[in-house]
């Protein structure tokens, strides 16, 4: 994610949230980018919106 923000020169970094309340693998993370570049970062990070008339049967 950082990758991809930092190619459209959007400054960002991994926070790491602590400790989580269980034993599972890892912890949570969040990425972190300037108040200015959140909607595009955001905008960037979602995924992409499909119409579903966009969807062609293999039929």
């Amino acid at each position: 994610m950082c990758q991809l923000l930092t190619a459209h020169d959007i400054p960002a970094r991994i926070v790491d949230l602590g400790i989580t309340s269980y034993f599972g693998s890892g912890s949570p993370a969040a990425v972190q980018v300037q108040a200015q570049d959140r909607w595009a970062a955001l905008l960037l990070l979602s995924p992409i919106e499909t119409e579903d008339n966009d969807i062609q049967p293999s039929d």
